[in-house]
């Protein structure tokens, strides 16, 4: 029998309810607590548009395709006449992320864009993002380095300043579209384990990052864009929007400072 959902009902710490059962939330007045039913390790992240109360038991870190062929020189994105430099802009930020999560006890979800070398899991629609000139190297043709954004190639291989920080419990995800739940193992290892809130970094923040922080919310994750862990080498406005949509939309925004000094 369906317990009774007084959705928008005042809850017994004053807060107002959101959602039922054990994943519902609380609006208060200064903070939303997402962490309802946590045991000891609830902690504040300053964040926007209100402080968010987590559990850092039930939350991850994700950190999403720095990987060489978009961030490093010579990789496909400096091959292609954009700004890799933009991307690696995200790096500092992310090391930043690992750190604070190794602090707080969060477990780091590593997700990489690994692709056939037979390049059967791209239809025409994904190849046509990435090859608008005959010129132009898609996926999985040759570049100095080797296939772009292939499985086993440097393109496809994390940033030296990151790949050092990886450890043997992170999960590690491969992925086949810019998207990180599709057709991906991601949904089923953050729901058997207990996760309910993701802090997400990488790039491109109007690409891969977008789009997995918006299928979280799909999902009901809480989403939390830390914004100095990601970037983009589109337009700032690309970027601006995606915190725009993030804080009113899909979640909360916050910095990688705000999530160390989380307490």
């Amino acid at each position: 029998m369906w317990r009774e959902r007084d959705i928008y009902g005042q809850a017994d710490d004053g807060g107002v309810r959101l959602g039922g059962g054990v994943a519902q939330w609380r609006l208060h007045a200064d903070h939303v607590d997402v962490a309802t039913g946590a045991g000891e390790r609830r902690a504040c992240i300053e964040a926007e548009l209100l402080p968010v109360v987590v559990d850092l038991d039930a939350t991850a870190l994700v950190l999403l395709d720095l990987q060489n062929d978009f961030c490093s020189p010579g990789g496909w994105t400096d091959r292609s006449g954009l700004d890799h430099t933009a991307c690696r802009a995200a790096i500092p930020g992310a090391v930043r992320a690992v750190e604070a999560a190794r602090q707080l006890g969060v477990p780091v979800i590593w997700v990489y864009w690994y692709n056939r070398p037979d390049l059967r899991n791209l239809g025409a629609p994904t190849l046509w993002s990435f090859k608008h000139r005959l010129d132009q190297a898609g996926i999985g043709e040759q570049l100095d380095h080797g296939p772009v954004l292939t499985e086993g190639s440097w393109g496809a291989t994390l940033v030296d300043e990151l790949r050092e920080l990886v450890r043997p419990e992170d999960v590690q995800v491969e992925k086949y579209r810019m998207n990180g739940f599709h057709a991906t193992h991601l949904d089923q290892v953050l729901r058997a384990q207990g996760i309910r809130t993701l802090l997400f970094g990488g790039v491109n923040t109007d690409q891969c990052v977008s789009t997995t922080v918006e299928d979280a919310y799909f999902r009901d994750y809480a989403t939390v864009l830390l914004t100095d862990a990601t970037a983009t080498s589109s337009p700032a406005y690309c970027k601006d929007a995606v915190v725009f949509n993030s804080q009113q939309c899909w979640g909360f925004t916050s910095d990688t400072a705000r999530f160390a000094a989380a307490a």
